[in-house]
């Protein structure tokens, strides 16, 4: 079972693997312009910090479209051909416990 704790900590992976993949110019245009656009939208790093594990369901379901909308893009990402093995890791990693 996914701790709060576990939770939180993936979320604020999450924003931090957005902002890589936003600014990775090895990326086509189009992923860095959707991870850009995911980025726009997602809960601020100042919101998943401060969130307490009572807040974090509340915080998911305010942000329910985007922390879905960037689920599906991580898992597309990781299963892209020319994604490398550290970054399909990664994801991974980011994808156990994301929202």
């Amino acid at each position: 079972m996914t701790t709060p704790e576990e939770r939180q900590r993936n979320l604020i992976w999450g924003r931090e693997t957005l902002t890589e993949l936003a600014q990775d110019e090895a990326l086509p245009p189009a992923w860095r312009s959707e991870a850009t656009s995911l980025l726009n939208d997602y809960p601020p790093l100042v919101r998943l910090q401060q969130t307490d594990a009572d807040g974090l369901a509340a915080l998911q379901d305010e942000f329910v479209r985007v922390l879905s909308e960037a689920r599906w893009f991580f898992m597309r990402v990781r299963s892209h051909p020319s994604s490398t093995d550290q970054r399909r890791y990664s994801l991974t990693v980011v994808l156990r416990h994301f929202a």
